[in-house]
């Protein structure tokens, strides 16, 4: 099976933003950075939860799947009190009854000092 690598400039170390093999699409740790830069958003925690989504939106998207097709998430939160405020939010990017299984883990600190991280895996019945 060939193995698709999606870049869309916003990683900040030498990895891929995700890579498609077959009908799987694993994606990286992703934050709340502007797109194709090394900076994070301005805003506070919330701007930075929401551009984390619409970054993990956007790279799904390029790599040819849907925020529906997302099986699990993982998440890492540098201050675990975020837990709810990033529930809150979380819920309009997946509403609770089509959600994907996730993990929240509390981390005493993520890159660029980064509050929040997601990654996951999406599944399709279709290759891509």
């Amino acid at each position: 099976m060939s193995k698709k690598i999606i870049q869309n400039g916003s990683s900040i170390g030498p990895y891929s933003q995700a890579v498609v093999i077959g009908n799987h699409c694993y994606v990286a740790g992703t934050g709340g950075f502007l797109p194709g830069t090394s900076q994070l958003v301005e805003g506070g925690r919330a701007a930075e939860i929401h551009q984390t989504m619409k970054n993990l939106e956007a790279v799904i998207s390029e790599a040819g799947f849907r925020m529906s097709d997302i099986a699990t998430v993982t998440v890492f939160l540098r201050d675990i009190a975020d837990w709810p405020l990033f529930n809150e939010i979380y819920s309009t990017y997946f509403p609770p009854q089509t959600a994907p299984a996730r993990a929240v883990v509390g981390v005493a600190d993520l890159p660029a000092h980064a509050n929040v991280e997601v990654t996951c895996i999406a599944h399709r019945e279709d290759a891509v």
